[in-house]
């Protein structure tokens, strides 16, 4: 059973995608980094890199946008010239090879981009001419002549189908790819989410050519409904929320969307924290963990460096009992489940170096490497897997689709020089509103003391002071804080005001 699960809160909106009551995927946005993705902006050139053949982009925020020569479409300047026409494909090739960037643009020259990463670091927003619109079934392609079918509709039969219909409705001089929401639904609907798509086109066109100066073109959805929009499929049999404007919003969409999936959406109201009262907020505090425990005993480590990212298999506690050759296949198979599940929960991506506990057998290491491809065939991210070495190495590449979760939640550790993470101020002080939270539902106490560490103190009283307020308005309880100068950055401890009582200790000495 899958079942998507959404806590919607003041300052972020996660998104749990659970496979059998095991959490596989978590989506975070927050309100002071929310992305970007998706969005088509006006832009403009604003210097030209040859050396690493890219350039920066200023699309109206603060930081440029990067481009890389690949990510140019030839069909670019037809959006640019045609005066909100559709593109015409162009055929341009050169008697030297690849175009190269400073021949295709130059300074202050206008063209239209979409968001493919967000901003990094100091590395600002990864950009594309190649703009994609999405609907229900049908994803666009104005400014390229291509087709697709999604890989997950796997029935040839179902294919061919859907392959005709294509041929049919494709606009000219644009490509369509046809979404897994696509499988088994009549022409009707899919022409007229196409229908639908080339009117936002216009729209888009329109906009681009009457604005002055750089800007945002079009928004995509909100984390919300583009979840709904691109995840909630037949495969998914709920979706539960615990907001009941946003509960209100997805049903409204759906409306339009597809309504046979209203009745699988849920409104949770109780006053526990959702995550909480399903076990999701217990697997989210071990992504931060290196050590991944395994029901046989034994484990993996999960290392992130700058270049690559390692992973360790262990056998620990497991014996067996069988022989050794069978007890280190059976570690190795439960591990290469797991990996696969925590490459996709944490969003691992770029070169990932696995190493399983070595095998004598070349039947055995190629029962693995079938077991750990199959696995993989849930990720929606592009994978390419090596043979699996005698010493029982796997390098394999991961497509990143989002932010590493690992990065939204935490920050480079300063008691160690940067060499491990700890929470991020933000991540520790939403883990307190939620303790809170959760206690104010069964304690019967008015007052409370919140110890903590001075910086998340002063987020507490300042920045965030209407989040407590109102927090302390729904329950009826009063809080008051005290700053404790040798705390972790992590700790903290919640008393009874009355008698000073401890009721809450999270102190990493304690």
């Amino acid at each position: 059973m899958k079942e998507l699960v959404i806590n919607v809160e003041p300052l972020e909106t996660r998104i749990a995608l659970l496979e059998n009551q095991k959490l596989t995927e978590l989506m975070i946005e927050r309100a002071e980094a929310p992305s970007i993705v998706g969005n088509i902006y006006k832009g403009r050139v604003d210097s030209i890199i040859p050396g690493i053949q890219a350039a920066f982009i200023d699309i109206g925020i603060k930081k440029n946008g990067f481009l890389y020569v690949s990510d140019i479409s030839t069909d670019f300047e037809d959006i640019i010239l045609d005066e909100g026409m559709v593109p015409r494909p162009l055929h341009r090739k050169t008697v030297t090879g690849p175009p190269r960037i400073q021949n295709i643009l130059h300074t202050n020259q206008n063209l239209m981009v979409q968001v493919v990463k967000d901003q990094i670091g100091n590395k600002g927003a990864r950009l594309t001419t190649f703009i994609t619109i999405p609907g229900r079934y049908v994803v666009l392609f104005p400014t390229i002549n291509a087709t697709g079918i999604s890989r997950k509709i796997e029935s040839e039969k179902e294919r061919e189908r859907l392959r005709k219909i294509m041929n049919q409705i494709k606009p000219k001089g644009m490509g369509i790819v046809f979404r897994t929401a696509a499988e088994n639904k009549p022409r009707e609907d899919l022409e007229n989410d196409v229908m639908y798509l080339l009117r936002v086109w216009e729209e888009v066109n329109e906009k681009y050519h009457t604005l002055k100066g750089t800007g945002l073109v079009r928004e995509d959805l909100n984390p919300i409904l583009r979840i709904v929009r691109d995840r909630f499929t037949k495969e998914i049999q709920r979706l539960t929320i615990d907001n009941s404007s946003q509960y209100e919003k997805i049903i409204n969409f759906l409306d339009i969307l597809e309504p046979a999936l209203k009745k699988r959406v849920r409104l949770y109201k109780l006053k526990n924290p959702i995550f909480e009262k399903m076990n999701i907020e217990r697997e989210i505090d071990k992504i931060l963990q290196r050590n991944v425990q395994l029901k046989s005993g034994g484990y993996i480590t999960i290392d992130l460096t700058e270049a690559l990212v390692a992973i360790d298999v262990n056998t620990g506690s497991f014996t067996g009992k069988k022989e050794l050759e069978e007890t280190i296949l059976q570690t190795n198979l439960e591990a290469a489940e797991e990996i696969a599940r925590q490459v996709r929960l944490r969003d691992l991506n770029g070169i990932i170096v696995i190493d399983f506990i070595d095998m004598a057998l070349e039947q055995n290491r190629k029962k693995l490497l079938n077991h750990f491809i199959n696995l993989l065939k849930n990720d929606r991210a592009r994978i390419t897997v090596s043979e699996i070495s005698e010493l029982g190495m796997i390098e394999m590449t991961r497509q990143r689709l989002k932010q590493n979760v690992i990065k939204t939640l935490s920050q480079p550790c300063p008691y160690c020089y940067g060499r491990g993470h700890i929470k991020s101020i933000t991540t520790v002080l939403l883990d307190i509103l939620r303790k809170l939270k959760s206690m104010f539902v069964v304690n019967k106490e008015k007052k409370f003391i919140l110890q903590t560490h001075p910086d998340i103190a002063k987020r507490l009283r300042e920045e965030n002071e209407p989040l407590l307020e109102s927090l302390q308005k729904e329950f009826q309880k009063e809080i008051l804080i005290e700053s404790v100068s040798d705390f972790h950055i992590e700790d903290y401890r919640i008393l009874s005001a009355r008698n000073r009582l401890i009721l809450e200790s999270h102190i990493h000495r304690d």
